[in-house]
């Protein structure tokens, strides 16, 4: 009885090294992962061709921004939405 206990204790203690072991090496390939920086993204969805109108069409970004940049791309879009509009008033018929 005492020798189960024993072998028993044994493998809980070399589960818990290798255990140890593993999370060393993840931490250390978590802190070898560089982020992913995004500079700039464009929507162009004035090129967006619908043939057939069905599901579900998610544009946009996921995840928290910063109101300043939401602020920018608004501006960007209504800027491009302008000089869209002008385009297609110039445009002979």
């Amino acid at each position: 009885m005492d020798q189960d206990l024993y072998h028993i204790l044994q493998q809980l203690q070399q589960q818990i090294i290798e255990l140890q072991h593993e999370n060393k090496s993840l931490k250390e390939a978590l802190s070898n992962i560089k982020p992913v920086n995004i500079e700039n993204i464009n929507y162009k969805i004035q090129e967006l061709h619908v043939k057939e109108l069905k599901g579900t069409l998610n544009i946009g970004l996921t995840g928290e921004a910063h109101l300043e940049d939401m602020e920018t791309i608004i501006d960007e879009i209504q800027q491009e939405g302008v000089h869209q509009q002008h385009q297609d008033h110039d445009e002979p018929e």
